[in-house]
């Protein structure tokens, strides 16, 4: 196991992973961590240790190949109580996933992208949730021609197969990988609409917009954002639920709000809570929230309003992240 620092550790709090991104078998294949399309991984050299089970229990990171590969390390690291997110990224049975030990500790994702990045087709998650994983899609956004058609259609998909949560992040794309996806897409004639979205345009806004659409997306085909886990022995699947919820609105809220964003004060709580491994229901019912560093009275408003679904000052955030 590797200790990793993702890329957005707002939308992927993660700690740990088991090994780099595998090759890719074709074209390219996303990396979560770094959101970057990958064509060439390098072996990484083993080291000593990283096939001892942790003393605490880490929420850590597995691809599909290397839990098919090590699934004796893997059902080690469960029974120690560790929490897995799979990313379904290539052949896996779910026999090669060992049982939770507990709700929450088991999350498989399957990765999607837009037809100008390599696309991914959704399969039927069935199979993963009778064995007791959580199961959503993990989307890479990128600009591309006709992209909320796309997206739409892809989220809808998701919703008949029954998927539970959704989990989008922007791609990180280099000169080198727009160039690629100019070549194979645009032919000999070129295409000046697809040469102006890649080269001609201001990727960050549009990567922020492409999230916005994507809540707009989600909440009206009936898709639960965020990530719902992976729990671990020491984090409930409710506190880590709620931290992850708390993590992505102090994202969107500095987006929204800039450098005058309250986002830090729902950040410095979401991880208090994260590291304090209570139970965010028990602690609602019993008034007690403040118990947790960082839960001042807005903070404490506010997290209660997000983990109802309604009231303010949610729903007036929730409002202006929506709005066209």
């Amino acid at each position: 196991m590797q200790r990793i620092e993702p890329v957005f550790p707002d939308l992927l709090p993660l700690t740990h992973r088991l090994g780099p991104a595998p090759r890719p078998g074709g074209e390219a294949r996303l990396d979560p961590v770094d959101m970057r399309l990958v064509r060439r991984v390098p072996k990484a050299p083993r080291r000593r240790g990283e096939r001892v089970v942790p003393r605490r229990p880490v929420p850590l990171l597995a691809h599909a190949q290397q839990v098919r590969e090590r699934r004796d390390f893997v059902a080690a690291l469960v029974e120690g109580g560790c929490g897995v997110l799979v990313v379904l990224d290539g052949a896996l049975e779910p026999r090669d996933l060992p049982p939770p030990q507990f709700p929450g500790q088991l999350v498989v994702v399957r990765p999607w992208l837009p037809r100008l990045w390599g696309g991914e087709r959704l399969v039927d998650p069935a199979p993963w949730r009778r064995r007791g994983a959580a199961t959503g899609v993990l989307l890479g956004l990128g600009p591309a021609p006709r992209l909320r058609r796309e997206l739409a259609r892809a989220m809808r998909r998701a919703r008949t197969l029954g998927y539970q949560f959704v989990v989008s992040m922007p791609l990180a794309l280099p000169p080198r990988d727009r160039h690629k996806a100019y070549d194979r897409f645009a032919g000999l004639n070129g295409n000046g609409e697809l040469e102006d979205l890649l080269f001609h345009s201001d990727l960050a806004a549009l990567a922020v917009e492409l999230e916005r659409e994507t809540a707009r997306v989600c909440r009206r085909v009936g898709l639960t954002e965020g990530l719902p886990g992976p729990a671990t022995a020491a984090t409930p699947a409710s506190a880590f639920a709620a931290s992850t919820a708390l993590l992505l609105w102090a994202r969107r809220l500095d987006l929204l709000d800039g450098v005058g964003s309250p986002g830090w004060q729902l950040r410095r709580a979401a991880r208090a809570l994260f590291a304090s491994g209570r139970d965010p229901r028990q602690l609602v019912l019993e008034d007690n929230l403040r118990i947790v560093p960082g839960f001042t009275p807005w903070v404490e408003t506010f997290a209660r309003s997000l983990w109802a679904g309604t009231g303010e000052p949610f729903d007036g955030c929730l409002a202006r992240w929506l709005a066209r």
